[in-house]
């Protein structure tokens, strides 16, 4: 399940072509300098004539086969793009350049990446820009990753000075299964502490955004409303 769906026979670049013939409506020309552009910007360009192998013949290691994925979604240019976990079952070096490359596609070309992620090193962690924390399904923390240790010390917890930000998350989240009374308080305490962090917000946005009602409004309701009776008609 956790694979890349890349055909095993292609080379890299036969198999970013193949994706832009079929997403493309541009002249082929456009489409080669396209790819083009994305094997050097994925750093794959030293990988054109190889083949992408499967699980039974290696040739691509497991971070070259998230690069070309990615590549392959990247050849309609998308303005959103949605993954899975791309760092799973890579060492911490591949795993950090996978985040690095997602992080200057979001800074550079204008991207909007959204991406689950399994227990992230430090160095990978550092390229977050907003993190959404859940504990046993529940939203915990949605905000900067600059900010996220410095909410869970506001609420009274021990946060080491020196961590791993995933690592301590991985462990003052973590519930047990079947779920004990201390798990109970622990989720009633995140999530009335999310709750209020939301409503403080929602309240000061409101106080921010005050717009007039219009001229024609009167007691509360547009002059141009048909009456109850028309309505019921």
């Amino acid at each position: 399940m956790q694979d890349d769906i890349l055909f095993s026979h292609f080379t890299v670049r036969e198999a970013l072509v193949f994706a832009a013939r079929l997403k493309l409506t541009t002249s082929t020309a456009e489409q080669d300098a396209l790819v083009t552009n994305i094997q050097a910007e994925l750093g794959l360009m030293h990988l054109t004539n190889s083949q992408i192998g499967d699980v039974r013949r290696k040739i691509l290691s497991g971070g070259e086969r998230k690069r070309t994925s990615i590549g392959v979604e990247l050849v309609s240019d998308p303005s959103l793009v949605m993954l899975d976990e791309p760092t799973s079952g890579l060492d911490s070096f591949k795993a950090r350049s996978i985040c690095r490359l997602l992080h200057d596609l979001a800074r550079k070309k204008g991207k909007c990446i959204v991406s689950t992620i399994h227990q992230p090193s430090s160095e990978a962690f550092y390229y977050f820009d907003r993190v959404i924390l859940m504990a046993d399904g529940y939203t915990v923390f949605q905000g900067d990753a600059a900010e996220s240790l410095e909410y869970f010390r506001a609420m009274g917890e021990d946060v080491p000075k020196l961590c791993n930000p995933a690592d301590y998350f991985m462990k003052v989240l973590a519930i047990n299964y079947p779920k004990g009374d201390a798990d109970f308080k622990k989720l009633e305490m995140f999530n009335n502490a999310y709750r209020s962090s939301v409503e403080n917000r929602v309240k000061i946005d409101n106080q921010l955004i005050k717009l007039p009602l219009p001229a024609d409004y009167k007691d509360g309701l547009p002059a141009y409303h048909a009456p109850i009776r028309v309505q019921l008609e």
